[in-house]
């Protein structure tokens, strides 16, 4: 009750990172809290709290929810469960989300909403720590590592919070200086303040060369210095690039300023060996929830849309009829299950082998026989479920977003954006190259197909990925498909504002 005293005084889920902002003679204790002050006066403790930081944000990045809804709603992934907002957010036609505090679905917002702010919360409190001068004794290295981690956490979390909800708040270390609550902001106020931390980030980390152990967090090939550094290139090209919710605030987009963010980043450029930001899951502290649904064929499958992009011959929607296996890129052996035949579903095992699933009734356009295997060894019915590489960004995202910024940039360049495109297109599809001659409608038009199949069940940002699609080209979202998640309901009766949504027809955003 205290904690909802604070919030209805306070105004704001945002309250609990800056509750001294609040007026001190409301005399409020917590008797469950920890010794906040005591904890942030001892330098491993404070080291402690920017690395656990980091696994907050994983853990709230790589949770089902919003990933399932945005990649079903997006008609990429697709079910008709009730769980995670798959059900009622696949409707055709589209429904209004449900924000209410008492329905399930209503955890699709106010999940990641807790998750990226207790993230958030605890990056500030370490780099408020850190700028007093707390450091480890006789260890400035090590101080350092830790403040980058926190650091990372703060742009991150800034990041999610943008590409996710139509607004947020934006606090740091410096809020409480200023006296007052944060107020709302914009999404795109928010994706300028995560830039930013980016860009601090990015000084910061260039030329060190401090090393991150698996305790802090397991990367495949290992992480360090220069890896943090691309990764915040790269996430900041994404973060200026997914921002905008429609075609046109898509050209508004400083695609020169996300060119060299990309050039830097963790694919081709100019930073060295493209690699894939890939956390080693453990099934328990570092554990993709998301990628354990998305490839279980008994829950999530691929959207057939997404296989009527690769053959035409498929269906737009499923009607009931299984179609023949569909052909026109390696990945449909590769990277997908056509359940359709025998012998692909016994590849499965002793676990679930129905061509479709789902209740018929709630939609059969929602159902597919095609189920995405590429991480399926990390998936619910594998024997390694939740252990392994579970990739976030990978190298081909990063590559795609160069080439859009090399098209849609004031100085064009289709033959490097061609190239970049083709590093997915033919070395993994198989598929014709694309070349400058193709054109820049053309080129775009493949850099959406290649998001819509190369990055399935990576980070759940098909949502953003796609939104700014216009009707009728490859990705676009269904009319009547909310373009990002409202201020969740808890949330809004706190700061005692009306309760509000998106989703149907002409109420997108």
């Amino acid at each position: 009750m205290r904690y909802t005293r604070l919030f209805a005084i306070c105004g704001s889920a945002a309250a609990l990172l800056v509750g001294a902002a609040c007026s001190t003679d409301l005399n409020i204790t917590n008797p469950n809290q920890p010794d906040v002050g005591r904890v942030l006066a001892t330098p491993g403790d404070v080291v402690q709290v920017a690395y656990s930081s980091l696994n907050t944000w994983y853990r709230g990045a790589t949770s089902v929810y919003p990933n399932v809804m945005m990649s079903v709603t997006s008609d990429v992934l697709t079910m008709n469960f009730g769980n995670f907002g798959a059900r009622f957010n696949n409707l055709e036609p589209r429904i209004p989300y449900n924000n209410s505090s008492a329905a399930s679905d209503g955890e699709v917002a106010a999940t990641p909403w807790d998750n990226y702010y207790g993230a958030l919360g605890a990056a500030n409190d370490a780099l408020r720590a850190f700028s007093t001068g707390l450091a480890l004794p006789g260890n400035p290295q090590g101080t350092e590592a830790a403040k980058h981690i926190a650091m990372f956490t703060q742009a991150a979390a800034l990041s999610n919070l943008a590409l996710t909800f139509d607004s947020a708040f934006v606090v740091d270390e410096d809020t409480l200086k200023s006296g007052k609550a944060p107020s709302l902001q914009p999404a795109s106020r928010v994706a300028a303040a995560a830039v930013a931390k980016w860009d601090a980030l990015i000084a910061a980390t260039a030329g060190k060369s401090h090393s991150y152990g698996a305790d802090v967090i397991p990367v495949v090939g290992g992480f360090n210095s220069t890896r943090l550094n691309r990764l915040a290139n790269t996430y900041a090209a994404l973060v200026l690039a997914y921002t905008p919710r429609t075609s046109a605030g898509a050209a508004t987009v400083d695609w020169n300023k996300v060119a060299t963010y990309a050039a830097k980043g963790i694919g081709t450029g100019t930073a060295g060996t493209p690699f894939d930001f890939t956390v080693i899951g453990d099934n328990d502290r570092w554990l993709s929830n998301y990628l354990r649904y998305a490839n279980y064929p008994a829950w999530m499958r691929i959207d057939i849309r997404v296989l009527n992009m690769v053959d035409p011959t498929q269906p737009a929607k499923y009607a009931g009829t299984v179609p023949p296996k569909a052909t026109g890129d390696n990945r449909v052996n590769t990277d997908i299950r056509y359940m359709g035949s025998a012998t692909e579903r016994a590849e499965i095992g002793a676990f679930t082998r129905d061509t479709v699933i789902g209740d018929p009734a709630r939609g059969i356009y929602m159902m597919s026989p095609y189920h995405h295997k590429r991480y399926e060894y990390y998936a619910w019915h594998s024997s390694t479920v939740g252990v392994g590489a579970a990739p976030y960004i990978l190298a081909a995202e990063s590559d795609l977003v160069r080439a859009e910024a090399l098209i849609r940039g004031t100085a064009p360049d289709l033959v490097t954006a061609a190239t970049l495109i083709n590093n997915t297109r033919v070395t993994r599809g198989g598929r014709t190259p694309a070349t400058a001659a193709d054109g820049a409608a053309t080129l775009l038009e493949y850099i959406r197909y290649e998001r819509n199949l190369e990055l399935i069940a990576t980070n759940g940002w098909d949502m953003p990925r796609n939104r700014q699609a216009a009707a009728g080209q490859i990705g676009a979202l269904q009319a009547g498909t909310a373009r990002h998640l409202p201020i969740p309901a808890r949330e809004l009766e706190v700061l005692r504002k009306p309760v509000y949504t998106y989703g149907s027809a002409g109420k997108e955003m």
